[in-house]
C-alpha cells in the first residue's frame, strides 16, 4: 500500500471489503495490519516513543 495515500485506501477497503462482511448479522471480522518503516540511521526515541504510545492507544499488538 502507498503510505503516502493509506489513509484513503484504508478508507476505500472499509467500504469495499470489509462493509461486505459486517453488514451480516453474526459475522465477526479481524483486521491485522503490519507496518514495515526501516531507516539508516535508525529512528530516535522521541519517535520510537511517539509510535509505541500511538500503537497502544489503538489496542495494538507489538512485537
Amino acid at each position: 500500500m502507498d503510505s503516502l495515500k493509506a489513509k484513503v485506501e484504508f478508507a476505500t477497503l472499509v467500504d469495499e471489503i470489509i462493509q461486505q462482511f459486517t453488514a451480516k448479522l453474526g459475522v465477526e471480522v479481524t483486521i491485522s495490519v503490519e507496518i514495515q518503516a526501516t531507516s539508516q540511521g535508525g529512528f530516535d526515541e522521541a519517535t520510537q516513543r511517539i509510535v509505541k504510545e500511538n500503537c497502544n492507544g489503538k489496542r495494538s499488538e507489538t512485537p
